[in-house]
């Protein structure tokens, strides 16, 4: 089994990960905010957000098996099936082992508190969040900052970047896909809430993209340490293809919010059900079209994870 189908299986399964992180976090805080008032149609949707919430958590804890299992048959040059040996080896003796194992362990604890339906209750909502953040700080220890050291400021400064991303990605992904489609069936009692998501959707996400702006401007120049890398190193070019379409990201969802969010929070909070439907269609596409262009801002990241610092070997 070659280095090359190996190395794809790890991409793969990292852009996997990156993409059910985001979509677990985008539907913990959707339920989060849509549970504020209950309701018979609130109900329904927080249904199908524990259910998506459910898979994501199983999905993200699978492809990090798989991203570390092909990522350990690489280092020893051994194929999948005869990788075990060197998987052994890597939990015993590496730190990497050891933050990926406690980043299984946290996702693992995620999963049995969301399976065992316990996740709106106070001290197990608590340790749910806790334990995803954790995860997200396990595996920041797994990746290029950690050779500033472990719990040094690049590994926190990619926690914070992670989670950010996470946020913002995994709400418009939500949102696209499972909650605004929603929003249109909602009986008129629910308006305030539907209009309170809609707010606190755009407020978590600009808030999500300036704590990116910032630790990303720090992790890029980290990464490339000079200009000229951005255009010279195959990570370099990664790093601006990425920041490309983060910007394409940002303006879709600048539109929305100055465009789109006030026509929509204005019909949801009036009679006119043929505006409200309307002005729902608009939010709904944009948010369709930046939901694909982030898709690809996680996968581009995959490639980025995997891609070699500027000046150093693969």
């Amino acid at each position: 089994m070659n280095e090359g189908f190996l190395g794809v299986v790890r991409l793969i399964s990292v852009a996997l990960q990156n993409v059910s992180f985001a979509v677990l976090i985008g539907t913990m805080l959707s339920d989060m905010w849509l549970s504020r008032r209950a309701s018979r149609w609130q109900s329904g949707v927080s249904r199908r957000l524990l259910t998506t919430m459910r898979i994501s958590a199983l999905v993200v804890l699978l492809s990090s098996f798989s991203a570390f299992w092909a990522h350990c048959a690489l280092m020893s040059e051994s194929s999948l099936f005869e990788a075990g040996p060197a998987v052994v080896s890597m939990l015993k003796e590496t730190g990497f082992g050891h933050a990926w194992l406690v980043n299984c362990v946290l996702l693992l604890v995620v999963l049995v508190l969301l399976l065992a339906n316990v996740h709106k209750r106070g001290p197990y909502a608590v340790v749910i969040a806790f334990a995803t953040a954790g995860a997200a700080l396990a595996r920041s220890n797994t990746g290029h900052p950690v050779d500033a050291g472990t719990f040094s400021p690049p590994v926190w400064a990619d926690w914070v970047h992670v989670l950010a991303i996470s946020v913002w990605v995994g709400l418009v992904l939500v949102a696209a896909s499972i909650v605004v489609p929603q929003l249109d069936k909602a009986p008129e009692d629910d308006a305030p809430n539907s209009a309170a998501f809609v707010q606190s959707l755009s407020n978590a996400a600009t808030v999500a993209l300036a704590m990116l702006a910032i630790t990303g401007a720090y992790n890029g120049w980290r990464g490339v340490n000079s200009p000229v890398n951005l255009w010279t190193s195959t990570y370099g070019q990664v790093l601006v293809l990425k920041l490309a379409l983060v910007l394409i990201a940002a303006a879709l969802g600048g539109h929305n919010r100055i465009v789109e969010m006030p026509k929509v929070l204005m019909s949801l909070k009036g009679s006119h059900a043929m505006q409200s439907r309307v002005a729902l269609m608009r939010f709904a596409r944009v948010l369709q079209v930046e939901s694909v262009v982030l898709a690809g801002v996680l996968i581009v990241a995959a490639v980025l994870v995997s891609s070699p610092l500027p000046g150093t070997s693969s």
